[in-house]
């Protein structure tokens, strides 16, 4: 028999990821340029970035949830899409000894590849655990489940053009949609598959 997989409704998902992010644009621009605020807000481990590393941590923690909750082959997926995401947060966490870093948290360039090593280690041991998984896992029907997360991915790359452009309050505010879009999603897969 075989399983019965719900997907996330497109036009839903679609909708609310462009109006969304026209809205984080304005907000990003308007934070920039007509406040005073932008020197607070967007600077390395302020407000905007360390909400961000918090939101990509709860992200993975919900997919880490869902893998954990049950087998199969959206379970398998959880695994490294999580992995992902542990590694998404990291990169928000500035190194102590970068030029950028101006106090707060922080990792030192050895501790984050420790880390890695570590989340590396974890993530292999489990896909190991649910190999027999692997082969479902890579049939299409079961990856489209984790659609949603290919829009985060276009907003964060919006995102990186308006930072080339100079746009810091635009690009911090697309990144920070773009993973709160991934843990609405998560939420969903969490709860609907």
């Amino acid at each position: 028999m075989q399983q019965s997989v719900r997907y996330p409704d497109p036009a839903t998902w679609i909708v609310w990821g462009v109006l969304l992010s026209l809205l984080a644009v304005a907000a990003g621009y308007w934070a920039e340029f007509h406040t005073d605020l932008d020197g607070f807000l967007f600077i390395e481990n302020g407000p905007v970035e360390g909400s961000q590393t918090v939101i990509l941590c709860l992200t993975a923690l919900v997919f880490a949830a869902r893998a954990w909750r049950s087998r199969g082959p959206v379970a398998f997926i959880c695994i490294p899409v999580a992995y992902i995401l542990l590694h998404a947060a990291m990169r928000e966490t500035p190194r102590c000894d970068s030029a950028f870093y101006p106090g707060g948290a922080c990792m030192t360039a050895p501790a984050k590849y420790t880390l890695s090593a570590i989340m590396t280690a974890i993530m292999a041991v489990l896909l190991f655990l649910r190999r027999k998984d692997f082969m479902e896992a890579l049939k299409p029907r079961w990856s489209f489940v984790f659609w949603p997360l290919g829009v985060a991915f276009v907003i964060i790359l919006v995102g990186e053009f308006a930072e080339h452009r100079r746009y810091e309050g635009v690009e911090e505010m697309l990144e920070m949609l773009a993973y709160c879009y991934s843990l609405a999603c998560s939420i969903w897969i969490y709860r609907r598959t």
